[in-house]
């Protein structure tokens, strides 16, 4: 027994004594992470990243927006002992939202400013209150605005500077990160375009290649790009020396290593839209001894559900609270005059045009230069007393932050579009007699308002029969040629009108509201002459047939001598053919029709012979 206990007692030294050494081996790479034996050293570099945020800055929990308050926070939870940070944004982020509008995204720059971003690029929609004016947003919010290739008339770059530069030093070694921004040059038609009046939109790919190659010749061991672009992956995979892409445009969730023409790969990373997600990329830089660095990538898309666990940024809501207040003053505004009420109750904008609807359409109609306007009525919500019309008027009739764009639609689709809405308006006029609130159809708020057509209809035809006549300017749409036709772009992606949605966009505009405050800005005259249009007319069916052409009058026939037989009058039938009418004109008896008479009578007794031959042979 007591040999067994010895024998025990050495098997128990002999486990701690290789724990101990285990658990020294195990240390080693955490000791390694600052500098280990080989000389390297180990970079922690936090890049907190947002695109499209479209001013959502308040935190919306029915949107899941997170707000910039507890980006804030997040932010600094996330870079608390980082060895270096940065906080980027790939564009559109100053306009949106009333709140950003109705200051001309001042608001939208403080709040940046506050949570310490350090550098954005250039989204179509940034560009909404013109070319100066963004340049002063990057001003208020202490960002560097980074699209390089955006060039005025002399080659020169729009914006003060094209690149941010920051050098991180840990153990003696200086990491040295470089910075820049390229925006799509489409994204010059996806403004009004005296916004970028006289600059010029260059090459995204030519341009990347350069910077990239000019921040390397500089000394720069990480490479990092903003761009706003339809197709970020296929623009990374043609630039060699970007280490990584931090994209906006696209609203969707990426993260993704794509292949450059060297060989090496490069990491593009994108974060959903509207302050829905942030994303939160570790950087691990790891300098070897003769200087090179290499890099791994580890990206959290944090949501509006997990950023519940973090603390809001007090600060950040102080500015927050402070903007509202502001804006309460600017809400009153007045910004026109109507000389009747505006028509956008709930019910009203489902079962038939309106006054509003005129007026919206119309205003749509007046900023793009389309041919036809549409506004579902979902996207109307309030009504405009008579008299004076504020700003605060404006944003209750549209305060989703919608913005117009524009596509090219045929005739026929324009014409099947409105089948579509009349079935929808059908279904809700039903649910408006039953006076039961469940009876109105899910899609009640697809009805569409029009502008720049007048549309006859009856709606006691068949679905896909009830449009009767669509006129534009008096004459009727060509169902082969494609008419420009204005949308908000909530409406231009509706599952209810596939001809739409399937539609490329051909131009982007201002939100709504602010089209909308255009038009009230003309005067009042223009008010009335929209609220006086019958854009919808019903009707029936026989009033809107086209007209159908006179039977030609025979001229009189000449009296004749009465031993002489009269002339047959010639009838017009190729003229009826070809007119399509399908009047019918009798003609006089002539000896043509006696010779008719005794052919069928011969006919009938040939019958009737034969007949009795039959009966004979059958007897038989």
């Amino acid at each position: 027994m007591k040999k067994l206990k010895k024998r025990w007692n050495k098997i128990t030294v002999l486990l701690l004594t290789f724990g101990i050494v285990f658990g020294l081996f195990g240390a080693m790479p955490v000791q390694a992470q600052d500098g280990n034996a080989s000389g390297s050293t180990i970079f922690d570099v936090k890049i907190v990243h947002t695109n499209d945020i479209h001013a959502r800055v308040e935190e919306d929990d029915y949107n899941q927006v997170i707000g910039m308050d507890r980006l804030s926070g997040i932010a600094q939870a996330f870079t608390e002992g980082a060895d270096g940070s940065l906080m980027l944004d790939s564009g559109d982020t100053f306009h949106g939202q009333s709140i950003a509008t109705l200051v001309k995204g001042e608001s939208v720059a403080k709040l940046m400013k506050a949570c310490g971003y350090d550098a954005m690029t250039t989204g179509n929609h940034d560009w909404s209150y013109g070319k100066e004016r963004l340049k002063e947003l990057g001003g208020i919010a202490n960002v560097k605005i980074l699209s390089g290739n955006i060039k005025n008339a002399d080659g020169t770059s729009f914006f003060d500077t094209d690149e941010l530069v920051k050098e991180i030093t840990k153990n003696g070694k200086i990491l040295k990160i470089g910075v820049f921004g390229v925006s799509d040059p489409e994204m010059k038609n996806k403004t009004t375009p005296s916004n970028v009046e006289g600059l010029d939109f260059q090459n995204a790919v030519a341009y990347a290649k350069r910077e990239a190659a000019t921040l390397k010749a500089e000394g720069c061991d990480v490479v990092i790009a903003l761009s706003h672009t339809l197709d970020p992956k296929n623009v990374a995979a043609q630039v060699d020396g970007v280490d990584l892409w931090l994209c906006g445009h696209e609203h969707i969730e990426l993260s993704e290593s794509v292949m450059t023409p060297d060989g090496s790969k490069t990491y593009v990373s994108e974060s959903g839209h509207y302050l829905n997600s942030v994303g939160l990329i570790n950087l691990n830089c790891t300098m070897d001894e003769d200087g090179s660095v290499h890099v791994d990538y580890e990206k959290t898309s944090v949501d509006y559900e997990a950023a519940q666990n973090y603390p809001k940024d007090a600060s950040v809501t102080d500015v927050l609270d402070m903007i509202k207040a502001e804006n309460e003053t600017a809400l009153n505004r007045v910004i026109g005059t109507s000389p009747v009420e505006l028509d956008g109750v709930w019910e009203h904008i489902r079962i038939g045009q309106t006054n509003l609807g005129n007026v919206i359409t119309d205003a749509y109609l007046l900023a793009t230069g389309a041919d036809i306007a549409f506004e579902n009525a979902g996207g109307i919500r309030a009504s405009i007393a008579a008299g004076t019309v504020t700003y605060g008027d404006v944003i209750n009739v549209s305060p989703y932050g919608n913005y117009v764009v524009t596509k090219k639609l045929t005739g026929a689709q324009i014409k099947e579009m409105l089948e579509s809405s009349l079935t929808i308006q059908k279904n809700c006029i039903v649910a408006n007699d039953s006076g039961e609130w469940d009876a109105w159809p899910n899609d009640s708020g697809s009805y569409l308002q029009v502008g720049g057509i007048t549309v006859r209809f009856d709606p006691a035809q068949p679905a896909g029969e009830r449009v009767l006549s669509v006129q534009k300017d008096g004459q009727e749409l060509d169902n082969t040629k494609e008419y420009t036709v204005a949308v908000n772009n909530y409406l231009a992606g509706s599952d209810s009108y596939p001809q739409l949605a399937n539609a490329a966009e051909i131009g982007e505009y201002s939100c709504c509201e602010e089209l909308l405050i255009q038009f009230f800005e003309q005067g009042s005259d223009a008010v009335t002459a929209s609220v006086a249009k019958q854009n919808m007319i019903q009707t029936t069916k026989e009033t809107v047939k086209p007209e159908q052409p006179s039977v030609p009058v025979t001229p009189p026939v000449p009296e004749q001598p009465s031993k002489e037989q009269p002339k047959a009058v010639k009838t017009e039938v190729k003229k009826e053919q070809a007119s399509g009418t399908k009047t019918s004109v009798k003609s006089p008896k002539t000896a043509d029709s006696n010779e008719l008479f005794c052919w069928m009578i011969l006919l009938l007794l040939s019958g009737g012979a034969g007949s009795i031959c039959l009966v004979q042979g059958n007897k038989r």
